[in-house]
């Protein structure tokens, strides 16, 4: 989705609809009943997989969490998922999930400037709020714009992160287009463990975490407090300001075991952030820097509640389960300039889920089958910077699904997944999704993958009711987007087992596509559906090799051309894209060499009053990282960030971060 609006970024600096802007912040109360439930639940919650032994992240882990609606061997997964492991993250030492992603085929990553600026995902030329995110299975995506930025998730204590690529809207509803960023944290292990992390460096840079995890056999439990706090460079190539940023996240999870075929389970986690970032010029007359990003006293902050609480119940020797569960997602946010509130908003999403399964005894073709019923209740509110603003409102909208999915295996060895979705909103149209994947070995070494689904994008509350005074008129009359994916591909095992190479291509259509329309006369904006398909298509490489017990490497390219229906290239969205990797680990100290590369990218250029098109000019970025096992429980890091100290920027005009040194100690008892 493209904007075309000079004066709308003014107040939606690094977007690509307006659905980002940092504009409507609130300041509203909270759902006290739920989330004082959450709280007192805090200490249950599912494990859901064990953790993936040591080695090189590969596309066939031994389980996948979130490619069905219940954990399934790798052998029988259809669709295309990439797995980073918690290990991976340290020895890369990778402290936000974004720069994670940029290793994965099919994912573009932009932030606006350095750490804490908005940072935008996209997965096969997909637009940034067609990804869902969860994090230990709950959706975060913001219910007011219906995407994450992925500035605000840290990658402490995180044990493991699967990348869905492809429709996945039959398993986890609107947004899901693109695919599916879904990450898990570490739980406790029998006895009690507690890991501690602390590193400062360049810019002013301090952060750390502590945790504290244990099990036995009533159930595992996991808490911990993870924080960054930096001074930042200066976002605008003018100047010299600089633009700080600061996180703290609580996240607790933990699993009682009531009976041998009963658990009790729950999530809560908890973010808070704060981020300074510059304007763009916009006054009137233009000046010299119209249309690029100025020094100012701009900030905003956000806090976000997320959890869960659940129960699983097994009967007939594990062939019939059921699953109960609530769950929900609050965001505020506030915007302010020189220490003046200018506008904000509140969204939440509390969800209801029922979940039956019924395995059939072992035979030749095995089905099982799942149904599930959501009711789900989405509140949107918007304040304007004072108690009379034209905008401040609040609207709503009510959800009712019924879902159903069908797995059994053929006498030649094709696993087969089919699934169908319906959904009733009470706000906009109501939809149907479906998805058939297949996964075939071909002899020992080799599986052949297919899938091919249908996603849909339900319009956010900003658009349909946002409103911005002067600049911005939102839709209510707007169309959910619509698409439908298949991709097809192979996982080829060689080095007896020791590597993996994935080859996948890929398709996808987009109907109703939501673009913002500027009318030249009073240069006020709005949004609406775009006629005609807007096409994806590309092809994904992927490689993971263990060389030896102490060398491993890692290597991805991507093609992807995504294209408006006039031809058009979609912005942010680089045709090239590929990543590497190089580590050695062996005994008391290791060393990692990774490399990212980011093709040349179009963006919008508002120097010219009316918006044009830029070209962004491809960049590379190399991390240098290495340990020291100073005793068994004590470890010592360093690393290097963009060691060419490359300039370049993600998003136009505003700068990225040069290079960086950082250092560390780690424990672990």
């Amino acid at each position: 989705m493209s904007c075309s609006s000079a004066r709308l970024r003014a107040l939606v600096p690094v977007c690509s609809r307006p659905c980002l802007a940092r504009v409507a912040l609130g300041r509203y109360g909270t759902g006290r009943r739920f989330w004082a439930a959450i709280g007192c639940a805090a200490a249950f919650v599912p494990q859901p997989l064990a953790a993936q032994s040591a080695g090189p992240t590969t596309t066939t882990p031994p389980v996948v969490v979130s490619a069905t609606r219940e954990p399934i061997p790798a052998a029988d997964v259809g669709s295309t998922v990439s797995i980073i492991t918690g290990e991976e993250l340290e020895d890369r030492q990778i402290r936000v999930v974004s720069d994670a992603l940029r290793a994965v085929p099919g994912v573009a990553v932009n932030r606006s400037g350095p750490m804490g600026g908005l940072s935008q995902v996209r997965i096969r030329g997909a637009e940034s709020n067609q990804t869902v995110v969860l994090v230990d299975g709950v959706k975060i995506n913001d219910p007011f714009t219906g995407e994450v930025d992925f500035a605000h998730l840290l990658t402490a204590e995180v044990d493991r992160i699967e990348v869905l690529r492809g429709p996945q809207s039959v398993i986890f509803g609107s947004e899901a287009i693109g695919g599916v960023v879904s990450i898990y944290t570490k739980r406790g292990g029998p006895g009690l463990q507690t890991g501690l992390f602390a590193e400062g460096g360049s810019f002013g840079t301090g952060q750390g975490s502590a945790a504290l995890r244990g099990a036995n056999e009533s159930g595992n439990f996991a808490l911990s407090v993870a924080g960054i706090t930096t001074d930042g460079t200066n976002i605008s190539r003018l100047g010299s300001e600089k633009d700080g940023y600061s996180n703290w996240t609580l996240n607790g999870t933990g699993t009682w075991n009531a009976a041998p075929d009963t658990s009790l389970y729950g999530t809560l986690r908890y973010v808070n952030s704060r981020t300074a970032f510059d304007p763009q010029d916009f006054a009137f007359p233009p000046g010299p820097t119209y249309g690029l990003v100025i020094d100012g006293d701009n900030n905003s902050k956000l806090d976000q509640f997320s959890g869960q609480l659940g129960g699983r119940h097994q009967s007939f020797d594990g062939r019939w389960e059921n699953q109960l569960r609530i769950s929900g997602t609050q965001t505020n946010s506030d915007t302010f300039a020189r220490g003046d509130f200018t506008s904000g908003w509140k969204g939440e999403r509390t969800s209801y889920q029922y979940q039956t399964t019924v395995r059939a005894p072992q035979s030749a073709w095995a089905p099982v089958v799942t149904l599930a019923a959501e009711r789900q209740f989405q509140r949107f509110g918007y304040q304007g910077p004072s108690f009379d603003s034209p905008e401040n409102q609040s609207q709503k909208n009510d959800l009712t699904s019924l879902a159903g999915e069908v797995r059994f295996r053929l006498p030649i060895e094709t696993a087969l997944t089919l699934s169908l979705r319906r959904d009733w909103n009470s706000l906009f149209e109501d939809s149907t999704t479906w998805r058939v994947t297949a996964a075939q070995p071909v002899a020992e070494w080799v599986k052949l993958r297919t899938s091919v689904g249908t996603g849909v994008t339900n319009p956010s509350f900003f658009e349909l009711f946002g409103f911005i005074p002067g600049t911005f008129d939102p839709n209510p009359n707007l169309r959910p987007e619509e698409s439908t994916g298949f991709d097809i591909g192979a996982d080829i095992r060689f080095d007896r087992g020791r590597g993996v190479f994935s080859v996948t291509g890929f398709y996808a259509d987009l109907t109703d596509e939501i673009v913002t329309v500027l009318d030249p006369n009073t240069f006020r904006t709005t949004v609406a559906n775009l006629r005609g398909t807007s096409r994806r298509r590309g092809v994904e490489l992927e490689m993971t090799w263990a060389i030896t017990n102490a060398w491993s490497i890692y290597a991805s390219y991507s093609y992807i051309d995504a294209e408006q229906p006039d031809g058009q290239q979609e912005i942010r969205r680089p045709r090239n894209l590929a990543a590497a990797a190089l580590n050695y680990a062996d005994g008391r100290w290791g060393a990692n060499l990774a490399v990212d590369y980011n093709g040349a990218q179009q963006d919008l250029d508002f120097t010219t009053f009316a918006s044009s098109r830029a070209t962004l000019p491809s960049y590379t970025l190399v991390r240098l990282s290495g340990f020291y096992q100073l005793t068994r429980d004590v470890q010592l890091t360093a690393r290097v960030e963009n060691l060419l100290d490359k300039g370049y920027e993600e998003v136009f005009s505003y700068r990225a971060s040069g290079v960086g040194f950082f250092g560390g100690v780690r424990a672990q008892f």
